[in-house]
């Protein structure tokens, strides 16, 4: 499942041990160091996408490390990579939320930011609260995802920040927690919003870090107007999100499982699934289809995450294609909804004996594929 990427740090080189969909995020880490320059800290506190060479290197300078993170494929990273580097391996919260936490305990906080404000004010509220007084932030953002106006967000929190480093567009800098004030880790909140799916009145629940809290994505509409289901159907879908894919092929009288990588996604998806009358459904946190193996589905749905040009989501929808082969059974299909402008259709036959488009509109495509 891992592949290996060869990273220098201060000290020497590193092998990452990435998990699909993991960023290899080397300019932030190059950044990041050159900011932090050296560690000096009894305990670290790493969070944010690609950070587990960063905290690689604060264990390589003896610190303890602690770490969180809502994505299992980045815990993977962590674990995996921690283990082949033959470290002590971290004090490691995979969760959806904050609780169990220790506020105050780190000596210093080592942060690559998510994409999107509320994340990263997330992120600033997390890192001052795990921080004891005194204790530095030092942190790294990409421009192109907002880093400038989050710096707005950080000084109403910790006072001064200083930007350290600005290169390949990347920003990285250094903060410290002021020595008195109250800094509480941030509350997970999951919101119900109301809305009409095929026609019935729907809730869905939402919170920060998950796509669409609030509404169905057209990609997520145009999945459900092309997928094929029957009643008592195994169904499978990978990456759930809000859980209304899942919910509407429940509604159609399959037997419905699903996944997400994100332990957000899944605790909104249960909590959709609940609100409608399907308590029982099983939603796992899972890479792929691993929570899965070894069962198998009629039925596998798939709506992959994209961004033009960013070859970590088509690695994403690749695991996707590979575990649905996987986990069919036979005589089951594949339905994957994808932009019309992404190019589908020779990945889906790499493994599939049957690709046919069978639901289209100017913006997405579903496709079914078979053996």
């Amino acid at each position: 499942m891992f592949t290996q990427h060869t990273i220098t740090l201060p000290d020497g080189p590193m092998v990452l041990r990435r998990a699909p969909g993991v960023p290899v995020a080397e300019k932030a880490t190059v950044a990041l160091l050159s900011a932090a320059r050296r560690i000096e800290a009894a305990r670290v506190f790493v969070m944010g996408p690609g950070i587990s060479a960063a905290a690689v290197w604060a264990a390589r300078s003896g610190a303890a490390i602690t770490a969180w993170t809502e994505n299992a494929a980045e815990a993977e990273t962590l674990q995996a990579t921690f283990e082949a580097e033959r470290l002590p391996p971290p004090q490691l919260f995979l969760q959806d939320d904050f609780a169990g936490l220790n506020p105050g305990s780190c000596d210093m906080a080592l942060c690559h930011l998510p994409r999107g404000r509320a994340l990263q004010i997330e992120a600033w509220k997390t890192t001052a609260a795990m921080l004891r007084p005194g204790g530095r932030l030092v942190f790294s953002g990409a421009t192109h995802e907002g880093v400038g106006s989050a710096l707005a967000d950080a000084k109403s929190l910790f006072g001064r920040v200083g930007v350290i480093v600005r290169k390949g567009g990347v920003h990285a800098g250094l903060a410290e927690r002021p020595p008195t004030g109250e800094f509480l880790l941030p509350e997970v909140l999951y919101e119900t919003h109301t809305l009409t799916v095929e026609d019935m009145p729907t809730a869905v629940v939402g919170g920060t870090g998950v796509f669409a809290p609030d509404r169905l994505d057209l990609g997520a509409a145009a999945l459900i107007a092309g997928m094929r289901i029957e009643a008592q159907m195994r169904v499978l879908e990978l990456g759930c999100g809000t859980g209304l894919v899942a919910l509407a092929a429940l509604r159609r009288g399959g037997n419905v499982a699903a996944v997400d990588v994100s332990a957000r996604a899944v605790a909104a998806t249960r909590r959709t699934l609940a609100a409608n009358g399907y308590p029982d459904a099983p939603v796992r946190l899972s890479i792929g289809a691993e929570a899965f193996s070894g069962q198998y589905f009629d039925v596998v749905l798939a709506n992959p995450p994209f961004h033009k040009g960013h070859d970590v989501d088509m690695e994403n929808a690749q695991l996707f294609i590979t575990d649905a082969r996987k986990a069919l059974a036979p005589q089951g299909k594949l339905y994957l909804v994808a932009n019309a402008f992404l190019k589908y259709e020779k990945r889906l036959q790499d493994h599939f004996a049957h690709v046919s488009c069978v639901w289209e509109d100017p913006r997405f495509r579903v496709w079914e594929a078979s053996v």
